[in-house]
């Protein structure tokens, strides 16, 4: 068994995070819940403000009427009928004023990433020192040079170019780096979307990346393995 606290410790230390990890699963309908975790009854603005929440120490079994984002619990799987909220996403972000015309934000939001739909009962979101098997997803919720080391870990083997798929400024937290890494194990970072910071109150300066659960191990170790650049630039910071 992973010491995701150790982990969840040693990654917090070197990158200097301000945001604990936080470990995503989703249960689907056949799944058997954590045991001993009630589900969680508060009210939340969307996906993105539970993984912040998280991030701060708090333990949130969702379901989707807790949820708040409806783009959210589509792209999650939580929605059978899903149509109806995605047409109504496409309306409001083209009224909003963030797209041009409807067809540019029906192009962003209906060709993202979607869980297979009706299928999900349950989203747990802690942090990943909570977790006593590792989850499906990480979430970092990081400064961009902390991404720069993240990615430098999730690349300390291959090396060359890194791809990092974006669905153009919607839909960051739940389909860019939960439903993509989860369907397909690839890495990936958001710069968020309007609604994604509104309801979550992140800092301007953070994005948000998400790794597989099976690449975590991997991730900490290679951030162990790059103390001496991390200290370096560390240095350099404080004028050593």
């Amino acid at each position: 068994m992973a010491d995701l606290q150790g982990i969840s410790h040693d990654l917090e230390k070197h990158l200097f995070l301000h945001y604990e990890p936080v470990g995503v699963t989703i249960y689907k309908e056949s799944d058997p819940l954590p045991e001993g975790i009630a589900f969680t009854e508060r009210e939340l603005k969307s996906y993105c403000q539970a993984v912040v929440l998280a991030g701060e120490g708090e333990v949130l079994l969702l379901q989707k009427e807790n949820m708040g984002c409806k783009l959210g619990t589509s792209v999650l799987g939580f929605e059978k009928e899903m149509e109806a909220y995605l047409d109504d996403g496409v309306l409001e972000k083209y009224g909003v004023g963030l797209f041009a015309t409807e067809e540019a934000s029906a192009e962003t939001l209906l060709k993202s990433t979607y869980l297979e739909k009706g299928q999900t009962q349950a989203a747990f979101i802690a942090p990943l020192s909570e977790f006593k098997d590792p989850p499906q997803v990480v979430v970092f919720t990081a400064n961009s040079e902390q991404v720069m080391w993240l990615l430098y870990a999730v690349n300390y083997e291959k090396g060359g170019r890194m791809e990092l798929p974006q669905s153009g400024g919607a839909l960051g937290g739940c389909a860019d780096i939960t439903a993509l890494p989860l369907l397909t194990g690839v890495p990936n970072i958001t710069f968020l979307g309007l609604g994604c910071r509104l309801k979550s109150a992140v800092d301007p300066c953070h994005l948000m990346m998400g790794i597989a659960g099976k690449d975590l191990a991997s991730v900490h170790a290679h951030i162990l393995d790059m103390a001496k650049p991390i200290a370096m630039l560390g240095a350099q910071r404080q004028g050593k």
